[in-house]
């Protein structure tokens, strides 16, 4: 383990082959879930607000173009997967389409 900036990250020179226990894949992906639908929140209004985009008068809702929102989904995706360690990442591929689909 190698100590940067106050957090221990692994020596990604080890591999580790651990069947994870379910009860901790579900805490993790419970976490990655909450931080996914957090980024993309806060990339969402950073674009609204450098987009100079207004609420709807009809509804109030305040729409992305499909392609932006599609890429700051993916973004989102992205920044959750660095943060976590990598054997929760074949779970989260495996969520990752239903997160990635439009609301």
């Amino acid at each position: 383990m190698k100590h940067v900036h106050g957090t221990f990250r692994a020596d990604p020179s080890v591999v580790i082959n651990v069947a994870m226990d379910p009860s901790l894949e579900r805490i993790l992906l419970g976490v990655a879930h909450a931080l996914f639908g957090n980024r993309l929140h806060l990339l969402r209004l950073t674009e609204i607000v450098r987009l100079g985009i207004k609420p709807d008068n009809e509804d109030g809702n305040m729409p992305l173009p499909a392609e932006l929102d599609s890429e700051l989904r993916e973004q989102a995706i992205n920044y959750v997967l660095t943060f976590l360690p990598e054997e929760i990442h074949p779970a989260i591929d495996q969520v990752k389409a239903e997160w990635l689909s439009p609301s």
